[in-house]
């Protein structure tokens, strides 16, 4: 009920639009929009320059818009050149687009204002969304793989529900969320909840004097997403909908039976224990008499599905247009209880009254519900148990007499839990008021505001009823109890209020051009948990065109937290950038005039951010219930900070064909946030910290991208590709440069002078034990060695094998860092190919993926060994084999060596898109576009683990491969 009477209200919204349409003053001005073959442009932008006023054109090209008696209209469309033409004593205006590859009359988002892509100095990249929205992603992140240069992202999760992966701009230089802050129509929010289909544009402000917009939150980047709107015209509906199928990849091949119970048995030979499986046994697995059980097969019981529909509701008159996005997608688990459900609804109005004032009111909301397992809420640990067990346990008892007779082992039975474990359901609501006025005061001056607000929701509940276990002589053995149970997550809401001025220009004839913004903004985020965050802001920024050569990007802005202690709560950050348009010199015009040369800029940028991604209250103190001190208060404590410098060039050329970028930079990050860091227990309590800013990184990086683009005949085609690379350095771990910083809870982590973050601290190796006379005379081990073991390095010669023989053995991070891309058109086909790879990654095998048991720390028991390291194991055979023996219990073959990493460069098929578009179909259905998509279907890797994404692990939910069919249409 609720959901129709908000369809009512906006479509009774709607119906007031298409009245107010009429009501517009000025004259009609129609016409046709086509490319050089005369071939009509649908969905083209035809919009009255200074204003929010315009319209698209229909199927056939043609359009129709109100305009003032004096002015000019922008025609403008993605992959073609824009035009702009006065409307002085016109009626019909027709137009033909030139196809290029960079439009320099593009508008780009930077900060709070807009500016001609020509006109700016900065590094700045923009995202296809053309391409975006033709792929069935589940989650916006995934857009950002092997799309923007210097925006790397590592696959996360395939499991409904969870986050997209975690995407880094120019590396990490920080111990905090080095997530970049991502702002949708002028707010802060979340790349997770939105819909591709909803998205205008995406611009990536990478260099320091593009994010010094945001000050204090901008030194990991910022993404700027501003979200479809309405055009006056035509009333239209735009339909996109497609269903996929997964398939499970990169899945472990565990070995059988039988060849489980003879690695348990060389494990225990070895150790000199008692073998576990007779000879019989074996032989009765190795005929089948005795069946193994894969559990990971198992609790895998089905291919997930899933569905999308988005639909766009979009029209408008002389004063006002309105665009109502609608989105629901479902997405299943592989099993039936898990899976997801999302409803979201955008609206988005203009209204614009005499082109003298404009207000942009938008209205989000969306609900996301979100299914588990009770036994494994968290999403992987359903996964993590099935790797756990053995294929000697099995399922069921051998009885018909019980219903359901579970074996349990160790209370542990993957399929029980699916079955009668129980379900949780999480609820997850998030809505959204943003009101955008703006006020002309002349042509080229105007006052801007930005009042919104939005709410975060978050609930879930449990529910298991009562299920009784026995052993094999039907005697009960435990009970899983009933369960009913709800909690109320913290919420959040977030006010946000800014006011603008901005002037834009044009000076000595055109020849120059200015483009001013100063503003001032307050932030309150409120949690019902009773924390509260407070910030203020002051900001300007300065471009300057001289003679459309020289380039000038000045930007300053004054930033206040209350996350930080008194008195160090507010920072400067100021950003300056110069560019040199090359291209319209004189000496240059004949290559110029020629087509041989289009643009040919050079950037370089210097500026001071900051990062203030933190939890509030840090800087003071706390006390637990017996009154000792738990943290220590830092009244010194402050946000990081971080100056980069960044220098590129852009050139277009052979007739804008080809296209390249390239850039080079350097970011110096300092007074990093350290939440945690240790101080001495003075007083009695055993688990003292403080936060402090301590810490220098250095960031060094470039990146290259190029696009041709051609047409040949009625076949259109581009060719692009990038290639980038960062590599992360510590200067200083502590408070000087001489300074070790180990991490509490993890030995492996540790920082130091010539570092990279994150690195791999552990011990060489030189082979394994081959006899037991080589380990009687051998000092330098660990102890309870045996044949087959790793054999350590022992770096200082002290006959002991420690810590001091931890040497650095390489870094996480991926480098070089590549992506091509393909696209190809043919009369009403086309087809499109995306490849995405790292050229350079060194990977850890850790858990399961290398070890050949449950690493946790007690039992450290023999589980299912993947094949791949059963076939690599030491065995007196194979004495230089690539794993050390096969052992169950404590081992010191775990530590961290140059044996458990490998290399984890890879070359991944992001995409492969084939589609076909029908001009018309009956009388309303234009632009039929139907399509078959295949992501992630293929890898090629040498990867010892499963996921060259991730590093090794205990099991979690598999990467999937998904096949889909989709369909889009216009409905006129």
């Amino acid at each position: 009920m609720k959901t129709k009477i908000v369809l009512l209200t906006f479509m009774a919204i709607a119906i007031c639009y298409h009245t107010l349409a009429q009501t517009g003053t000025g004259r009609t001005i129609q016409g046709t929009v086509s490319n050089v073959e005369g071939q009509p442009l649908q969905a083209a932008s035809v919009v009255i320059k200074g204003s929010t006023t315009g319209a698209i054109t229909d199927s056939e090209g043609n359009y129709q818009i109100r305009v003032p008696e004096e002015g000019t209209l922008i025609f403008s469309m993605l992959g073609y050149s824009a035009q702009e033409v006065t409307t002085s004593g016109k009626t019909v205006i027709n137009v033909q687009l030139i196809e290029v590859g960079a439009d320099l009359n593009e508008i780009v988002v930077v900060g709070y204002s807009e500016v001609e892509r020509k006109h700016v100095a900065s590094s700045v990249s923009q995202m296809d969304m053309q391409k975006a929205r033709y792929r069935p992603i589940f989650k916006l992140q995934e857009a950002f793989s092997g799309t923007i240069p210097g925006v790397t992202r590592l696959q996360g999760s395939n499991l409904p529900g969870s986050g997209g992966g975690e995407i880094s701009i120019r590396g990490i230089s920080t111990l905090q969320r080095a997530s970049p802050l991502v702002i949708v129509d002028g707010i802060e929010q979340s790349l997770t909840d939105l819909d591709p289909n909803q998205i205008k544009s995406i611009t990536v402000l990478k260099d320091a004097a593009s994010a010094s917009m945001y000050g204090s939150r901008g030194a990991n980047g910022v993404i700027i997403i501003e979200t479809e709107r309405g055009y006056t015209g035509q009333f239209k509906v735009d339909i996109n909908a497609w269903s996929a199928v997964s398939d499970a990849i990169d899945l472990p091949d565990f070995v059988n039976l039988a060849d489980y119970m003879k690695l348990n048995n060389e494990a225990k030979t070895i150790q000199g224990q008692t073998k576990l499986f007779t000879d019989e046994q074996i032989e009765k697995a190795k005929s089948g008499e005795v069946k193994g059980v894969n559990w990971l097969n198992e609790v895998m019981e089905r291919r997930p599905f899933a569905h999308n529909t988005t639909a766009s509701i979009s029209g408008g008159g002389g004063v006002g247009s309105f665009n109502l996005m609608l989105g629901h997608i479902k997405e299943g688990g592989l099993n039936e209880i898990e899976g997801t459900e999302k409803f979201s609804a955008r609206f988005n109005t203009n209204v614009n009254i005499a082109d003298k004032f404009v207000l942009l009111a938008d209205f989000y909301a969306h609900r996301l519900q979100v299914n588990r397992l009770l036994a494994n809420d968290d999403g992987h640990g359903l996964y993590q148990i099935a790797w756990r067990m053995n294929p000697s346990q099995q399922l069921y008892y051998d009885s018909s007499d019980i219903p359901n007779h579970y074996m349990l082992h160790d209370g542990l039975n993957p399929v029980a839990s699916i079955k009668h474990g129980g379900t949780k359901n999480y609820l997850h609501d998030r809505s959204t008021i943003n009101l955008r006025p703006k006020y002309y005061i002349t042509k080229e001056l105007n006052v801007e505001a930005n009042i919104s607000y939005m709410l975060n929701k978050s609930a879930n509940k449990s529910k298991r009823e009562t299920f009784k276990f026995y052993d094999g002589n039907g005697r009960p053995v435990t009970i899983w109890g009933n369960i009913v149970d709800s909690e109320q997550g913290v919420s959040e809401s977030q006010i946000t209020a800014r006011a603008l001025l901005n002037y834009i220009k044009d000076l000595r004839g055109s020849k120059d051009k200015i483009y001013l913004t100063l503003g001032s903004e307050i932030m309150n985020y409120a949690y019902t948990d009773y924390k509260e965050i407070s910030k203020a802001s002051f900001f300007g920024k300065l471009n300057y065109s001289f003679a459309n050569r020289y380039l000038l990007e000045l930007t300053a802005r004054g930033d206040g937290s209350s996350k930080f202690a008194p008195g160090h709560r507010w920072g400067f950050f100021p950003a300056a950038a110069l560019a040199w348009n090359a291209h319209n010199e004189a000496f240059l015009h004949n290559l110029k005039n020629s087509g041989m040369l289009t643009e040919l800029k050079f950037r370089f940028s210097y500026g001071l951010i900051g990062n203030e991604n933190v939890d509030p209250y840090l800087w003071q103190e706390v006390v637990n219930n017996w009154g000792w001190v738990m943290r220590v208060p830092n009244p010194e404590f402050s946000w990081e900070k971080q100056n980069q410098w960044n220098a590129g060039v852009d050139v277009t050329t052979l007739n804008k064909r080809l296209s390249f970028t390239a850039d080079v930079y350097r970011k110096y990050s300092y007074d990093l946030i350290f939440s945690s860091f240790p101080v001495p227990p003075l007083t009695g309590a055993s688990n003292l910290e403080s936060s402090v800013n301590v810490g220098e990184v250095e960031n060094k990086g470039w990146e290259f991208s190029a696009n041709w683009n051609d047409k040949i005949g009625e076949f259109y085609y581009k060719i692009g590709g990038m290639i980038f690379d960062n590599k992360n350095k510590v200067l200083k771990a502590g408070y000087k440069s001489s300074d070790t910083l180990i991490f509490k809870g993890d030995n492996d982590r540790i920082w130091f002078n010539g570092t990279a973050i994150e690195n791999y601290y552990g011990f060489q190796t030189n082979g394994y034990f081959q006899t037991q006379e080589e380990v009687d005379a051998t000092t330098a081990k660990q102890p309870n060695t045996f044949v087959g073991d790793i054999r350590y390095v022992d770096q200082n010669g002290d006959g002991i094998i420690n810590d001091q023989d931890r040497v650095i053995l390489g870094d996480p991070y991926p480098h070089l860092n590549y992506s091509l891309n393909l696209d190809m058109k043919y009369k009403r086909w086309d087809f499109s190919f995306l490849g995405q790879g790292i050229g350079k990654r060194t990977g850890r095998l850790g858990g399961m993926e290398g070890y050949p048991i449950y690493v946790d720390g007690s039992s450290n028991s023999l589980g299912s060994p993947r094949q791949y390291y059963a076939n690599n194991r030491w065995t007196p055979g194979t004495p230089n084999s690539r794993f050390p023996r096969v052992w169950t219990g404590n081992s010191a073959n775990t530590y961290l060596s140059d044996v458990w990493l490998s290399n984890a460069a890879f070359f991944r098929v992001k995409m492969l898109q084939l589609g076909y578009t029908i001009p018309q179909v009956g009388k309303y259905f234009k632009n039929v576009r139907l399509y078959i998509n295949a992501q992630d279907a293929i890898t090629f890797t040498k990867w010892e683990g499963l996921e060259p994404e991730r590093n090794g692990g205990n099991g979690s939910y598999p990467r999937m491969a998904t096949y889909s069919f989709g369909i889009r249409t216009t409905i006129l």
